[in-house]
């Protein structure tokens, strides 16, 4: 009990932040915990780079994730490039320490990764998305302590209804038209380029007559914007998620506001116990934190 004890206090780390784009949970990541075969599912030709709530577009260090877009001819995959750097580092890191440890009974504790707040875990960052004709697949990788929640949502694609506008703006030098739409609890505008003819975008936005290069709600609490645009050919690499369970949205949703608004609280839920000022064992609780989801349905 002492070790699990010391394990979740070490965890609650609390957050200062109170607006969407940052991090919300106070939660620090230990593990990316895919476990599983990775398999080359398709090939991408090109790849879009986007920037989530970046201060600066010039600065990957102000960005809450930097999302990558890969565009097959059968899949279509959206991840987290931060993470995948990560993951990359991390694997390199182990493969020196276990060199030099042989007899270590432990390994060091996972890199962070670029952008804001780079230890905390986040709901989108730790998303990765699946696209296969009309059927969209999301894979959630939950925080350390709550692997047991790692699942996956399954829905049908496109989701969105956008009404087209004539108004134009330039988003990474492409003339782009504005669309708007209304779609899980929120209303959003995208910016879409008709002269690349891909009717896709970040995260699950999709079904425009051309590359989606900008898209945020209104009240700006998320915007995805394009930073890059690449061509080549590149493996599209999709893994086993050994142990996700598929999920209902509602559960998804709920458990994801708990985690933001009050870790400890929902830690204390699920048996976490520590000790208060007067050395009592009591359940684990915590400040209540502001937090604005991306879905609010």
């Amino acid at each position: 009990m002492k070790r699990k004890t010391l394990l979740l206090l070490a965890l609650a780390i609390v957050c200062t932040g109170t607006w969407a784009q940052h991090k919300e949970a106070s939660i620090l990541i230990m593990s990316r915990n895919r476990l599983g075969k990775a398999t080359v599912v398709d090939t991408s030709e090109v790849q879009i780079y986007y920037a989530l709530n970046a201060d600066t577009l010039s600065n990957q260090d102000t960005y809450v994730d930097l999302r990558v877009l890969e565009i097959g001819s059968k899949v279509t995959k959206c991840s987290s490039e931060f993470v995948r750097e990560g993951e990359a580092h991390q694997k390199e890191v182990l493969k020196t320490w276990k060199l030099r440890h042989p007899h270590a009974d432990g390994v060091p504790r996972p890199c962070p990764i670029h952008g804001k707040r780079s230890d905390y875990w986040n709901e989108i960052q730790y998303t990765d998305i699946y696209i296969e004709g009309q059927t969209a697949t999301e894979y959630h990788t939950m925080p350390h302590g709550f692997q047991g929640e790692n699942g996956y949502l399954v829905s049908q694609y496109p989701f969105q209804r956008w009404s087209l506008t004539d108004e134009t703006a330039t988003v990474l030098g492409h003339k782009c038209q504005k669309a708007t739409c209304h779609w899980r609890g929120r209303d959003f505008v995208a910016w879409f380029a008709s002269d690349i003819p891909i009717r896709r975008g970040p995260w699950l936005f999709g079904g425009l007559p051309g590359l989606i290069l900008k898209v945020y709600d209104k009240d700006r609490h998320y915007t995805f914007e394009a930073v890059s645009i690449k061509r080549g050919k590149q493996p599209i690499i999709r893994y086993a998620y050994e142990g996700y369970r598929k999920a209902s949205r509602d559960r998804y949703l709920k458990l994801n506001r708990q985690l933001n608004e009050e870790y400890m609280n929902t830690i204390g839920r699920m048996g976490g116990m520590m000790k208060n000022a007067a050395g009592e064992w009591v359940l684990s609780s915590g400040p209540k934190i502001p937090y604005e989801p991306l879905e609010l349905e």
